[in-house]
């Protein structure tokens, strides 16, 4: 909402018919809205960006010396020291083979460049026939057409589905819900890989592109993919041609304790983006690191990447990713990151294992995810009316925390509180977090509608 002592907004919200508190101040991982209220941040800024917390002056000097020097040039015509270094910096975090960086302004437009750049690549390939794109369901992928194409969000598609390509989606590794229920981990990665393979061969192989996937995704409730999925997805692609694109937008940049999520499994893939925690919600400011053998395959034809964005790759935006780099590896908070993750998980089963409405606990490193059920019904799930998401918001703000709980209209997730708090922040406040949450549980879930199926 608004603050009563001003003019009305104007703005256009996302969800027109609601109130929005007014955030007017942030200090690390604290925020503090307009009525004086301030809150431990369980959510980086709601969506996972501010990944180092707010108000940092580094980056806020970082910023003003860059702006100092030159804040823009346009990418298609010349370069900038700090386009230079940040994409040297990416690299050096990178996998083996990992050492050329497209910039971007945000996470959808990093996965359409890697999707031209898939196009660029197989065109330089002489397979000009390749251009199908395989993603899972569910995920996310972005808000552009073409990154919506590629989402298996049926909730957020249908409305722009006369806007969008086709894409086809294979289920995700997920065994909460839905198909792959009740079976062991072995049989789940085998199972959703073959998945892959069922669609590669019935689009036909010399016909598809690339393949798109989250290593853990907001969509599927942060479930994690058993052991074997992605080296076997790795052998797939590679078996039929396929570029294997990993979306590391919000679990990248060591959100999950490694600096890409992929890296748990030892497994890279040929294009990885990135984008929340590189501008750290400072700056809108995405990625796209390419394998060697795709960018000299497409330089080795003259082939060009010309559809770039007016921002892509400014020097201010650079600057500011510099100095996260450099606050997360001053700080080890990407080890920090895999311990208080830890600790997180230990606090996750102390906490909430006893209520009867937590079917599910999930996530690696801070990034966690806890599925609800009805009491009654451990399989069951909450109809789209019980109102759980305003519920557990509302029962946290009170006690002085933000976190952000969502309801999934799929077959396979439901409702989903996430914690993916700033790696910055203490073990205390986090530990207090779980308890706030355990409460929180315990006040409103008696009074959820069970009425699910």
């Amino acid at each position: 909402m608004t603050d009563s002592t001003v003019r009305p907004s104007a703005i256009f919200y996302r969800s027109p018919n609601d109130e929005y508190p007014v955030f007017v101040h942030a200090d690390g991982y604290r925020i503090r809205d307009a009525e004086g209220t301030e809150l431990i941040d369980l959510t980086s800024g709601i969506s996972g960006a501010a990944i180092i917390g707010q108000g940092s002056d580094a980056v806020a000097k970082a910023m003003v010396d860059q702006v100092g020097k030159i804040s823009y040039a346009h990418t298609t015509g010349a370069t900038t020291p700090a386009q230079e270094e940040l994409a040297y910096r990416l690299t050096s975090l990178a996998p083996e083979g990992i050492d050329r960086v497209v910039f971007s302004s945000g996470g959808s437009e990093a996965n359409e460049i890697a999707m031209r750049i898939t196009r660029q690549y197989h065109l330089a390939r002489g397979e000009p026939d390749r251009w199908k794109i395989i993603s899972l369901y569910p995920s996310y992928h972005g808000a552009t057409a073409a990154a919506l194409s590629m989402t298996g969000r049926w909730d957020i598609n249908r409305d722009y589905e006369p806007y969008l390509f086709g894409s086809r989606k294979v289920m995700a590794p997920v065994s909460f819900r839905g198909p792959y229920r009740g079976l062991s981990a072995e049989e789940v990665a085998i199972q959703a890989a073959n998945a892959l393979v069922v669609a590669i061969e019935s689009e036909g192989p010399e016909s598809v592109a690339a393949f798109i996937a989250e290593p853990i995704a907001l969509s599927t409730g942060m479930a994690v993919p058993p052991p074997g999925y992605w080296m076997r997805v790795r052998e797939i692609c590679d078996r039929y041609g396929v570029v294997f694109i990993v979306d590391e937008v919000l679990t990248g940049m060591g959100r999950t304790g490694r600096f890409l999520c992929l890296d748990h499994w030892d497994v890279s893939a040929d294009i990885t983006t990135l984008s929340k925690g590189l501008g750290g919600g400072y700056v809108a400011l995405g990625a796209t690191l390419v394998r060697d053998f795709i960018a000299e395959t497409i330089g080795a034809e003259n082939r060009k990447m010309a559809e770039v964005h007016t921002y892509s790759g400014s020097a201010q935006a650079c600057a500011i990713g510099i100095a996260i780099l450099d606050i997360i590896e001053q700080n080890d908070l990407i080890e920090g990151s895999a311990r208080k993750g830890e600790l997180l998980e230990v606090w996750l089963t102390d906490y909430l294992s006893g209520l009867p409405w937590v079917g599910d606990v999930r996530g690696m490193g801070l990034f966690r995810g806890l599925e609800y059920v009805p009491a009654d019904n451990p399989q069951g799930r909450f109809s789209a009316v019980s109102g759980i998401s305003a519920a557990i918001t509302k029962a946290m703000w009170s006690r002085g925390f933000l976190s952000r709980t969502m309801h999934h209209n799929n077959s396979v997730v439901s409702d989903v509180t996430t914690i993916a708090p700033a790696l910055t922040i203490s073990e205390a406040d986090l530990e207090q977090g779980v308890i706030a949450l355990a409460d929180s549980i315990s006040q409103s879930g008696p009074l959820w509608n069970t009425d699910g199926s």
